[in-house]
């Protein structure tokens, strides 16, 4: 009877640890992408968070650990180097060709015009009478849109799909799960 025991047991535990090591290792830039990706992987795997929550994601500079993250990861998704642009050497760097996934262009996202002050009020890009320090808004330069696109429920919509389909091709054996 313990026989029957032990082997069962053992039969568990190599399952499992085999399962686990099929799981993608994947690494998400920001928190909003890391809560999509852990979401989409939700009862598979947990993806990495290479950028604290509460950090710049505009200037951040990798600690040790974060950076292993990206070395060990199989897939990575990003926002792109309009909100990370520092991220894009760290990311060109990769030697094993780790396939990454830039979200702000994904099809179907529609970028939105860049917003300032608590409102959220359109910012025109035409009319700098109100300012002159064009580069300096909240200490980074916002380019030609609101890189935050997430905000947008329809722009989240099209990310997660996209998660769904990057991760499916990766890891077919959970190609339902993600989706």
């Amino acid at each position: 009877m313990s026989n029957k025991i032990i082997s069962l047991t053992s039969a568990l535990m190599f399952g499992t640890s085999t399962a686990f090591a099929d799981v993608p290792k994947v690494a998400a830039d920001i928190a909003p992408v890391h809560s999509l990706v852990a979401r989409v992987m939700n009862g598979v795997g947990k993806p990495e968070l290479m950028i604290p929550a509460g950090a710049s994601p505009h200037d951040y500079q990798l600690r040790p650990s974060e950076a292993k993250a990206i070395q060990d990861a199989n897939l990575i998704f990003w926002m792109g180097e309009d909100l990370t642009p520092w991220l894009e050497k760290a990311l060109s760097s990769l030697a094993d060709g780790t396939p990454t996934s830039t979200l702000l262009e994904v099809d179907g996202i529609k970028l939105l015009d860049f917003r300032e002050g608590a409102l959220f009020d359109a910012h025109d890009h035409d009319d700098h009478d109100d300012h002159d320090d064009h580069a300096g808004h909240e200490g980074h330069n916002h380019g030609e849109f609101d890189a935050h696109i997430w905000l947008d429920p329809s722009n989240a919509k099209e990310m997660v799909h996209e998660i769904a389909h990057e991760l499916g091709d990766l890891d077919p054996a959970n190609k339902d799960k993600y989706e």
